[in-house]
């Protein structure tokens, strides 16, 4: 009786178990109201800092420009995420620190960018297996060579 069920059963289990979507939300999403009191040429940095926070991101090279990125993902059991929304806030400055810009970006304005696969070659000898197995036998006699200097 308990074998004829294990079948049903099972395919319930993995039914449910694939059914179940979890939403996962990061980062700082900034709404389009909380834009407004923004004015390009008006606004400083430090009144931003107090309308919307510190940033997810600054520029690299200054402190010229500042994200705030958020995402929202749908998982399904063990599936990859699908992203269900993506939504980036540049906002720059100028040497003053004073508002320049203010735009968003969605997943419509993403790129994909392209790896390098090519590697970097590097001097030395490349070892086989046999020598990456064998290697450091015979080098180690068992003793912390730390130990006669005094150290940690």
């Amino acid at each position: 009786m308990l074998r004829s069920k294990i079948p049903t059963l099972s395919i319930t289990l993995f039914c449910l178990l694939s059914g179940c979507a979890v939403i996962d939300r990061h980062g700082h999403e900034v709404s389009p109201d909380q834009l407004k009191p923004i004015q390009v040429g008006v606004t400083t940095k430090q009144q931003v800092g107090n309308l919307l926070g510190s940033p997810s991101a600054v520029s690299t090279f200054n402190n010229a420009t500042w994200f705030y990125m958020s995402k929202t993902t749908s998982r399904r059991a063990f599936f990859d995420p699908i992203v269900l929304k993506s939504n980036i806030t540049r906002i720059g400055f100028n040497d003053k620190d004073i508002v320049t810009s203010v735009d968003s970006l969605t997943e419509a304005d993403s790129r994909v960018i392209s790896h390098v696969s090519r590697q970097t070659p590097t001097s030395g000898q490349e070892f086989n297996v046999v020598e990456q197995i064998f290697g450091n036998f015979g080098k180690f006699n068992g003793k912390d060579p730390d130990a006669s200097r005094g150290g940690p």
